[in-house]
């Protein structure tokens, strides 16, 4: 089975200069939950397995093996500025370098940073005017604590990115039609100042439908981002296309979402 990978029109548009996707969970050789192009590397599947569909992914993008690079995220707000030194690391070198992180900004050709997710929001940004790039994993922590605003705000330190020149694409996640939380989330968000009502749908069982995707819309055009285009798949309503860590517990396989500067 091919490998088949989502894009967005909004970054096709520059195809010259970057490349991008969001994997999903057709065409790999993983097999049970994890069917089956797996690439998590932090999952249960077989590590020979997760190593063949990762090289099957580069071979699709006609990348070098060690060029995809994914940070071991940690729902928090700290961002990797990656660069051709990451290269020359050795692979326990490289995994120490890049523990810790939920965003990736870089600005080499050749580098394809990625996202990894099963539900959460993964972002990619790429910014025309200074050649640089960024992808982002944002769960409902990183989200709480505007991991998208951080990510902008780095690419402005080091790139000399204005918001305004920015093109995002927001990944598919969990919608919010079927992502149920508890009340205390609706407290944390209303806390840090997000319009709740127009995020949270109160439910009978006093639990509420967060709508995760909207949230992160919303923050791209705070910071200032115009050109926006959003997935509408549902990672928790899709079974045949996407893993969903919900649905399918601790036995769940990962899509990467990646962008790569040509």
């Amino acid at each position: 089975m091919a490998l088949k990978l989502l894009t967005y029109s909004n970054l096709n548009r520059f195809d010259s200069q970057i490349g991008h996707f969001n994997s999903t969970r057709s065409g790999g050789v993983s097999a049970g939950e994890y069917a089956s192009l797996n690439l998590g590397n932090f999952s249960d599947d077989s590590r020979e397995n997760i190593l063949h569909n990762r090289r099957l992914l580069c071979d699709e993008l006609g990348i070098p093996f060690d060029h995809l690079v994914g940070a071991h995220q940690v729902h928090g707000t700290a961002i990797k500025v990656v660069d051709e030194s990451l290269l020359t690391m050795g692979e326990n070198e490289r995994e120490i370098a890049l523990n810790g992180f939920d965003a990736l900004i870089c600005q080499t050709p050749g580098i394809c940073i990625s996202a990894t997710t099963a539900d959460c929001v993964p972002i990619l940004l790429f910014d025309p005017a200074t050649h640089s790039i960024a992808a982002i994993h944002s769960g409902w922590r990183s989200t709480l604590n505007n991991i998208v605003g951080c990510t902008i705000d780095a690419m402005k330190q080091h790139f000399g990115s204005k918001p305004e020149n920015l093109i995002a694409a927001v990944g598919p996640c969990i919608g919010g039609a079927v992502y149920e939380v508890g009340a205390e989330l609706e407290t944390q968000f209303h806390a840090n100042g997000f319009d709740t009502p127009q995020l949270f749908t109160p439910q009978n069982n006093e639990k509420y439908l967060f709508d995760i995707r909207l949230a992160v819309q919303k923050q791209l055009e705070t910071s200032g981002v115009c050109n926006i285009e959003v997935s509408l798949h549902c990672t928790f309503s899709e079974p045949e296309l996407f893993f969903s860590a919900r649905r399918q517990g601790i036995h769940s396989g990962r899509m990467l979402s990646g962008i790569v500067l040509q």
